[in-house]
């Protein structure tokens, strides 16, 4: 290359270098989101803000940096060496490429453990480990599990009791949120370290609210105001069908958890079922005036049955203005950033905030979630175990949390400075202080069950809302004498 042209070309890379970071400085000004949405229930940024790290699809800090560094986890015994497989279901883009960094993490420090990790589908992963633990070969040496569950799976057997490598190592459920700790326990015992959770929160359309003529930053905060607020947003179309309905709390959600606002306790903290009490049915009488509100059960059916998974769901579509879902459900629509046809026939991005759930009696909302666990029979339980206490340290939390918008089990990773630079974020961190992980009846675990089994009677109109319940709360003392 010429002197000459050698010059020119490195004029030509300055430029370009001086651009980008031009570009970049002001990506970062427009993206930030602003607001407080922790006290006014409003996540004020739209849709899909560049400042989220979800958003942006950037983990911003690299694995074992310092910058979001969430606070120590158990110390690692890095003189423990083998090859470990870890059975998990996370195979979208995102996950997937989440889990492997929070393997890398424990990759570098666990230099002398090589994890290999293996998707499974989340209908397969668990009958496949239970078979394998069954047969005593098969089975990986970690794998994911459904965190409340685990009493279950330790009754059954299928996973290791892990309480005292826990006592050994100092880990006494105390940096994680309470309930998800619990959860893992069987007769005092832990079988799980819990990794991940969320909260059901209520997602709102901002230009649905604009056009119905509502304070667009004003979500309803009762179970009186979201019917108020339903009159103005629900839409027809000519023919009588709904183009738009305001709210159901049928949709990504269920009855279970809106009697959590009404002051229900299921399962009482002596372990007995209280299915029928005043609230329970008053709940499921609620929840029955919006199947009737819609036209009943068979053409809610059919309204459900229009929408498929994201960006053609209820909410991203435009069609349900306000939904429940998970706090998860932030980064796809950070992904997908839905555009609407408003009323003037243009196209707009859709505006959204996330509030606490509308509540009759108190604030309050639900969790799920997982935990890592050791399945009984596994061959590496040392490498294992040391696996997970790097995989739910809050390093490794926060890195997962960053990439996927899921709440790390883990308080001091929910923390995490970068996390919280979002106000939806801090807002998250704020419901988790009104949620639990719903209620479990060691003597019958899928209690649940009994009610799921009468709903649609009482939702079509052939059973009364007091009389299925009783036969629920008979049916769910029987099979506890059994």
């Amino acid at each position: 290359m010429k002197a000459s042209t050698y010059g020119r070309w490195w004029q030509f890379v300055a430029l370009l270098t001086l651009l980008s970071l031009v570009l970049a400085a002001c990506g970062a000004d427009t993206g930030q989101p602003g607001g407080s949405p922790a006290a006014s229930g409003a996540a004020t940024t739209p849709a899909g803000g560049e400042g989220s790290p979800a958003a942006s699809g950037a983990a911003t800090t690299p694995a074992g940096g310092e910058q979001g560094a969430a606070g120590n986890g158990p110390k690692l015994n890095k003189d423990v060496s083998g090859e470990i497989t870890f059975w998990h279901f996370w195979g979208s883009p995102v996950r997937r490429n989440a889990i492997r960094r929070v393997i890398a993490i424990c990759n570098q420090q666990l230099p002398n453990i090589k994890v290999s990790e293996t998707f499974k589908p989340f209908g397969d992963i668990w009958t496949a480990n239970i078979a394998a633990v069954a047969a005593g070969s098969g089975m990986p040496d970690v794998i994911v599990e459904d965190r409340p569950q685990l009493p279950q799976r330790a009754r059954d057997q299928v996973d290791e009791n892990l309480q005292e490598l826990a006592a050994r190592d100092g880990i006494d459920g105390s940096a994680f949120w309470p309930f998800t700790w619990k959860q893992t326990l069987y007769e005092g015992n832990t079988y799980g370290i819990p990794y991940e959770t969320d909260v059901r929160v209520l997602f709102w359309n901002k230009n649905a609210f604009k056009e119905a003529g509502l304070d667009p930053e004003k979500p309803p905060t009762t179970w009186e105001e979201v019917e108020q607020y339903a009159d103005k947003l629900d839409k027809k179309k000519e023919d009588g069908s709904y183009e738009r309905i305001a709210f159901h709390p049928l949709i990504k959600a269920g009855t279970d958890t809106f009697g959590y606002t009404n002051g229900v306790n299921w399962i009482s903290d002596d372990s007995k079922p209280q299915l029928n009490t005043p609230e329970a049915v008053e709940t499921v009488e609620w929840v029955k005036k919006w199947v009737d509100r819609y036209s009943g059960w068979s053409e809610l059916q059919k309204f459900r049955g229009s929408f498929a998974a994201p960006p053609q769901d209820e909410f991203m579509s435009g069609r349900v203005a306000m939904v429940t879902d998970i706090n998860g459900y932030t980064s796809q629509l950070d992904f997908y950033r839905p555009r609407l046809t408003n009323a003037e026939g243009k196209q707009e991005e859709l505006s959204w905030g996330v509030s606490f759930l509308p509540y009759s009696k108190e604030r309050s909302s639900t969790s799920g979630g997982f935990a890592l666990s050791i399945p009984r029979g596994a061959p590496n339980k040392d490498a294992a175990w040391e696996f997970i206490k790097c995989a739910t340290s809050p390093e490794a939390q926060a890195s997962w949390a960053r990439d996927t918008y899921a709440m790390p089990a883990n308080q001091a990773a929910a923390k995490d400075p970068v996390l919280l630079s979002d106000p939806r974020w801090q807002f998250f961190v704020e419901a988790m202080n009104h949620t639990s992980g719903g209620n479990y009846l060691p003597q019958y675990p899928n209690w649940k069950e009994q009610l799921e089994q009468r709903y649609e009677k009482i939702w079509t109109g052939e059973l009364e809302a007091k009389a299925a319940l009783d036969e629920a709360q008979q049916a769910v003392e029987a099979q506890m004498k059994k």
